[in-house]
């Protein structure tokens, strides 16, 4: 396949702030610039009747350390009379050309012992240079046979490598909505809970990071996953746990990045999911449940200098929520996701690609579920857009530059669906919802990056270096109605009302630098060395963050690997705690039966503090924070080929986190006011949380042919930690009430998980594609007529949650269109109809205490498509 992007894919874009030696390194890299040109190779004269073929070679590890693949025999077979063959070899720094070919349709492949093999259509044309720039990826776990040449994979292999999902994985998984985040769950670390929140190595995705290519793709202010890609551009979808590159940060939680396709230099178009899914209730059909047609085209604007696609999702879906009635149980969605990238190759050492995406969202009834009807629910909007562009080039020295700029826009808001106070009842909730907001944000990124050649010194280098640059910044506004918590006969217990407040606005810098070495000490030890360094314009004045990762091979065949490593991982300053205090302020109030006040009004001041060893200490403005949220993490794995057809690996994972942001109340009714007032009464915000994650792997993969694949994964994890962190909180809705804040099983806490995920090329052409999920249920609280805890918080769990679900399909040959084909099949999920309930009556004064509602049912579609 070709690897047009280069190096320009694998560069995060992360962010980072401004001391005068970060500013200089930077300075230094941006000089570099204007003189790339004067390293240019030039482009050789071709032949008007015949044509050119040339590109690089380069060779990616699991962790995504791109280095030069040198050696590797690249084949041109011609599909024309006498299918005439050329050959040719990648030079040391991974060059290679061949020429006088003439014009028409060749087939190329590669040969690389331990990569994957490439196989791809490229056409030459008369008096014109073709450019392929071919990328080898180590054969994966689920792929790998007997290895008998073990220096290119040693020298490849990572420390820390992602979990990977391949195109035809993530086209192929059996999941109910075809988008790119909603298969994160088939990763085994990722967990996504009843209410839809994804968690990575048991911590919040507002923690972590979401990057396309080389641009992070979140929310600027609270970092949540509000940004898809339409999932015919996924080249590679990768969640990793602890990634030990000193490229990588940004995030205190797992890094997930897409790998986005390079356009063709062919015209390709396909149509997906054409058929829209009915919905049927009582017996009759009431409409259209869910469309969702897709899109994508890819081919030359300028044939051999520029290219283009175009991935584009357009979404209609009425999502029931279980333990509603019908017609009042729908959320409505309806938006659009375009991605477009031009990509025009100025040489075949320089590359420069572009891409623009679109990202519209209204969601009516957002929030709803058994015990939030759609009166109380908040509707979500969301507009925004992102432009990006990348510049590589590789001077004839083997010295690549890589250069990013990136501009994101983001406005959204969330409002009830009226004016009414918002009722917390022991039933669920009623009225209004309480809060609207709104938020208008941007985010500039700018990076710059040197590679060098492979150097030689006590084994092999290969070399990084890079500056990033980043800007967020946002203005929003607040405004919440109060909000009656009621007993079970209907009296007020309490009232919480709102005051002050209303507009809200924050900006951070982040600039970063750091070095990496990928040091191959032999052929069967390689080491991952870095450090990266950030300032913050809030947060931390100087963030240093060491990297250290260990790949050893006892044996030259490479069927036992060892890998170790360990990093330190900053966050990014949440900028909703940079103005916590421009929030309204609560006021509290409790009542008798009777409807007498006993305790109130009291008023809650916005206040924040820092965590120090004499204790906590005020802060005039919370912008006067000078901490981060930071991970301590490491981790350990051995992984051996057991025998031609199976291979297992077992691993072991413990991440702490400190620094969290969490908000802590008093408790009502108050015993006691003689306290300092910047702790009670206060709602304080203060950065003393913390969580710990610890996790044991055990994964075993069986490929008996190439007409089949199993891999099984069992998980064994603990996630405990502060319960009121600000992203739990805040994100993406606010919550009526907070309680005091607790340390317990965070709601991602799964202790024990077993995932299964097949492939299987039935007879007759036909495709199944199985998974399993059973997991612990998920942990929940008891409540009082206050919503006060009883007992220990997330104490208690739901029933063991258990789902089977597959697709099966075939494809068939499309008449008079040579080359594509048309996809008919099915899907099922939740195929045993498992009733895996979603809510809990948690109130002690329910009179359906204990009860569980919201219960799963199976959901079952077709299948249709145009493809290649």
């Amino acid at each position: 396949m070709p690897f047009t992007n280069n190096f320009g894919n694998l560069q995060p874009g992360l962010s980072r702030a401004t001391p005068i030696w970060a500013l200089s390194g930077l300075a230094v890299l941006a000089c570099l610039l204007p003189f790339r040109a004067f390293g240019q190779q030039p482009v050789a004269p071709i032949a008007a009747v015949t044509g050119t073929l040339r590109g690089v070679v380069t060779a990616v590890s699991g962790e995504g350390h791109v280095f030069s693949a040198e050696g590797v025999e690249i084949k041109l077979v011609g599909t024309g009379t006498g299918n005439p063959i050329f050959t040719a070899t990648s030079a040391d720094d991974g060059s290679y050309k061949i020429e006088n070919l003439p014009p028409g349709e060749y087939t190329l492949t590669t040969t690389a012992p331990g990569f994957k093999p490439v196989n791809l259509q490229v056409k030459i044309q008369a008096g014109l240079g073709t450019v392929t720039n071919l990328r080898l990826e180590i054969q994966e776990v689920h792929q790998e046979v007997e290895v008998h040449a073990t220096a290119p994979v040693i020298s490849a292999e990572s420390a820390a490598p992602p979990a990977k999902l391949s195109a035809k994985q993530v086209l192929s998984a059996p999941v109910v909505e075809q988008k790119t985040q909603q298969e994160l769950p088939l990763v085994p670390s990722v967990v996504r809970t009843p209410e839809g929140r994804t968690y990575i190595k048991g911590t919040s995705e507002t923690a972590g990071m979401f990057v396309v290519d080389s641009g992070e793709s979140v929310d600027p202010v609270t970092g949540d996953f509000i940004i898809d890609v339409p999932i015919d551009a996924v080249e590679t979808l990768e969640v990793n746990k602890a990634p030990l590159l000193a490229e990588d940060g940004g995030f205190s939680g797992g890094l997930t990045r897409v790998r986005t396709k390079a356009p063709l230099g062919q015209w390709r178009v396909k149509l997906n999911n054409v058929n829209p899914k009915l919905r049927a209730e009582k017996g009759q059909i009431v409409g259209i449940s869910q469309a969702e047609p897709r899109l994508y085209a890819t081919g030359p604007l300028w044939p051999g200098k520029l290219n283009f696609s175009e991935a584009f999702t357009y979404e209609l879906n009425k999502v029931n929520a279980r333990g509603l009635a019908w017609p009042n149980n729908t959320t409505k969605i309806q938006g659009f996701d375009s991605y477009t990238t031009f990509q025009t190759f100025l040489s075949d050492r320089h590359i420069l690609t572009g891409n623009v995406q679109v990202f519209p969202r209204r969601e009516n009834f957002a929030n709803i579920n058994a015990l939030i009807p759609e009166p109380a629910s908040s509707d979500y909007g969301q507009k925004g857009f992102s432009g990006e562009a990348t510049d590589h080039l590789r001077l004839a020295s083997g010295v690549a530059f890589t250069s990013m700029l990136r501009y994101l826009k983001v406005d959204n808001n969330a409002h009830g669906q009226g004016p009414l106070s918002m009722l917390v009842t022991p039933n669920g909730f009623g009225g209004n919802y309480f809060n609207d907001w709104k938020r208008w944000s941007d985010q500039e990124e700018a990076e710059e990056s040197v590679t060098l050649p492979q150097k030689h010194f006590h084994g092999r280098h290969n070399l990084k270096f890079g500056v990033e640059a980043n800007h967020r910044a946002y203005d929003g506004t607040t405004f919440s109605r109060p909000v009656q918590i009621l007993r079970a006969d209907n009296s007020l217990a309490e009232q919480i009302d709102f005051a002050g407040g209303g507009s809200l606005s924050a900006r951070q810098t982040e600039v970063t630098e750091y070095a990496q070495d990928h040091w191959i000490w032999s052929d069967q030890i390689a080491l991952n060395l870095g450090l990266r360094a950030t300032t913050q314009s809030i947060g931390e004045p100087l963030a240093p963050a060491p990297r250290l990762g260990l790949v050893y091979s006892p044996d030259k065949e490479g069927k036992t690997v060892f890998r170790a490593g360990a990093g330190l991982f900053y966050d990014r300053f949440p900028l909703l705690a940079a103005d916590y205090l421009n929030n309204s302020t609560r006021t509290v109030t409790l009542f008798d039966t009777a409807g007498v006040p006993t305790q109130g009004p009291i008023p809650l001041v916005n206040q924040c503090a820092r965590q120090t060893r004499g204790g906590l200490v005020p802060l005039a403005v919370c912008s006067d924070f000078t901490t981060t949220a930071y991970s301590p993490t490491w981790r350990v794995e051995v992984e051996r080929q057991l025998t031609r057809q199976v291979r297992a690996r077992v691993g072991y994972l413990y991440s702490p986190t400190f620094n969290v942001f969490v908000l802590n109340p008093p408790k009502f009714p108050l015993t006691s006011l003689g306290v300092p007032d910047f702790v009670v009464p206060a709602l304080l915000l203060t950065d003393s949380g913390a969580s710990r994650y610890r996790e044991l792997e055990a994964t075993a993969v069986y490929v008996p042919n190439e007409h089949a694949r199993v891999s099984v994964t069992y998980l064994n994890s603990r996630a405990r930690g502060d319960l009121d962190s600000l992203s739990e909180l805040f994100v993406p809705f606010a919550q009526p009430v907070i309680r005091p804040n607790e340390f317990g099983n965070l709601p991602s806490d799964v202790p024990t998980r077993l995932t299964a995920l097949g492939t299987f090329l039935l007879p007759w052409q036909v495709t199944l594609n199985p998974a399993v999920d059973i997991h612990s249920g998920f942990p929940y609280s008891n409540v009082d007529a206050l919503q006060n805890y009883v007992g220990a918080p997330n104490s208690l769990r739901f029933p063991t949650f258990y789902s089977f679900d597959f697709s099966v399909y075939r494809n068939f040959s499309v008449p008079f269109h040579h080359g594509h084909k048309f996809r008919l099949g099915v899907f099922s999920v939740n195929t045993t109809n498992r009733r895996n309930p979603h809510e809990v009556f948690g109130n002690t004064s329910s009179p359906h205490f204990g009860n569980f509602t919201g219960l799963d049912k199976r959901i079952d579609g077709i299948i249709i498509s145009f493809t290649d």
